[in-house]
């Protein structure tokens, strides 16, 4: 398995990432103004050069004197290669990422009915904060 940060998406590498995605497609533009933003991070899990996982995450400047945080937004396994240690291996690439751009931490919210979450959290150093947090949405 060989991990990447992407940069930059063309539409045969947008192809086998939409493979990835449950609920969603990689749009070429949006994703690419994604990429170019060096505060976000788009890594990939690969399995002889087929995508098998991917990571985004976002980094998020403190205005006062905290160092900054990031947020790991969202992971996803294919589910042919799902409890294979992929998840946890693109985890550990975003603490790297986190360490490099001087944050203090990284932090992700999950369900508590993701048992899966949980479990790969939990097992990648995580630890639950604040039981019974709730997130707040608001449309635009």
């Amino acid at each position: 398995m060989n991990i990447i940060r992407i940069k930059k998406v063309n539409n045969d590498l947008m192809k086998k990432i939409n493979q990835l995605f449950d609920d969603k497609e990689w749009d070429l533009d949006e994703g690419n103004k994604f990429l170019s933003n060096n505060d976000n991070a788009f890594f990939l899990a690969f399995e002889e050069n087929q995508p098998v996982g991917f990571l985004s995450a976002h980094r998020l400047q403190r205005f006062d004197n905290r160092k900054a945080e990031v947020l790991l937004y969202e992971i996803g396994v294919h589910q042919d290669f799902r409890k294979m240690g992929i998840g946890k291996a693109l985890v550990d690439e975003c603490k790297k990422w986190a360490r490099e751009v001087d944050a203090a931490e990284v932090w992700v919210l999950t369900e508590k009915d993701n048992p899966a979450a949980m479990a790969l959290y939990s097992s990648s150093g995580g630890e639950e904060e604040s039981p019974g947090t709730l997130m707040y949405v608001f449309k635009l």
